[in-house]
């Protein structure tokens, strides 16, 4: 299975909306990422 490969502007629009308080549940419902992956992101 291929994966995705982000750009740097995308991972730090997911990052700020997860610092800033938005839920992994939301995001991944909105952006299709999923929680590991976003937790990835925020490292």
């Amino acid at each position: 299975m291929a994966y995705k490969k982000y750009d740097e502007d995308y991972k730090k629009m997911i990052v700020n909306l997860y610092e800033s308080g938005k839920k992994i549940s939301e995001l991944e419902r909105e952006y299709g990422i999923s929680h590991s992956n976003i937790k990835k992101l925020d490292r």
